[in-house]
């Protein structure tokens, strides 16, 4: 999972945190440091490979924070996201996104399961806190629309799109994603919807999950097939002035990454692979162009057009 925040150009950052999922045959060959937020892989070399082998044996990964096995929604919450939401109510752009294999739980991280309360989502939460943060400043005026925008094969569909049940997706009006001026990204037929409540919000969040396509992989009996990005737009005026705040805060669900060679997939399975691997591979270029230009490397041009999740 990743969090990022615009605080401006000094203070911009992405934090990286891993969750691990939990599995009834810990392997051994995996060591999690929490204390120094440190993933370790230990892997003995082969014996079959005779006297002279130079496979790696250690490998060493560090995050911001790590979430482990039996960590619960509202700890992923208050540590992953809930700077983020707070940034977006005061005006700063964020962006949450779970990435991983096909399997690995993304879903269930961003949305929670169906059954118990408890288990609710990044996106659930995060609402509930910008409707409790709403009711508290009593002193502003605030605007809240909500989005919800899938992208399969590269193409951008509605899910708030009131014809998308009665419809197949290739008969839906495509989204469209233009630049304008000064670089801002514009949308066609992309629908956005006010919510005045906590309530409105999660109706929207549930009629987009409906709306989604998934699939059966050999990994993951309904994986998710395409990215969702659910966008929640405020605007917030303080009483007897003139300036407005508007922010922007992202939170995505990308699609599984899979290795097709030992997946063994074909078909439309295999046309949807390509994209979401070719796609995650745009994502990782920007986010290593981010890195460099904040270690202050000559770094330019940060490619954001390669696709259209990025571009976003």
């Amino acid at each position: 999972m990743a969090g990022s925040k615009d605080d401006g150009p000094e203070n911009s950052n992405i934090d990286i945190y891993l969750r691990v999922k939990p599995v009834s045959k810990p392997s051994s060959q995996v060591v999690l440091d929490q204390a120094e937020s440190k993933l370790e892989f230990n892997i003995p070399r082969e014996v079959s490979a005779g006297y002279v082998n130079n496979q790696r044996e250690h490998y060493e990964f560090r995050f911001n924070g790590l979430l482990l096995p039996d960590a619960k929604q509202d700890e992923v919450f208050e540590r992953v996201a809930r700077n983020v939401v707070l940034g977006a109510m005061e005006g700063f752009n964020g962006t949450i996104f779970a990435y991983g294999q096909t399997g690995s739980g993304k879903t269930f991280t961003i949305t929670g399961g169906p059954e118990r309360y408890v288990d609710r989502g990044i996106i659930p939460r995060a609402i509930s806190a910008i409707f409790g943060e709403v009711s508290k400043r009593s002193d502003h005026q605030h605007t809240v629309h909500i989005s919800y925008l899938e992208i399969y094969n590269e193409n951008g569909y509605d899910l708030l799109d009131p014809n998308r049940e009665v419809k197949a997706l290739e008969d839906l009006a495509q989204v469209q994603v233009m630049e304008g001026e000064e670089g801002a990204v514009a949308y066609r037929n992309l629908s956005l919807f006010r919510a005045n409540n906590e309530e409105e919000a999660l109706n929207l969040l549930f009629l987009g999950d409906t709306n989604r396509t998934i699939s059966s992989t050999s990994m993951n009996q309904a994986s998710s097939r395409s990215h969702c990005i659910f966008t929640v737009f405020v605007e917030a005026r303080k009483s007897g002035e003139d300036v407005v705040r508007r922010s922007k805060l992202n939170l995505v669900d990308l699609a599984g990454s899979e290795r097709v060679s030992k997946t063994g997939l074909d078909g439309v399975n295999l046309k949807e692979a390509k994209y979401i691997n070719l796609s995650l591979h745009y994502l990782e270029q920007v986010i290593i162009a981010l890195q460099e230009r904040s270690m202050g490397l000559a770094r330019p041009h940060i490619p954001y057009r390669n696709s259209m999740m990025t571009m976003i």
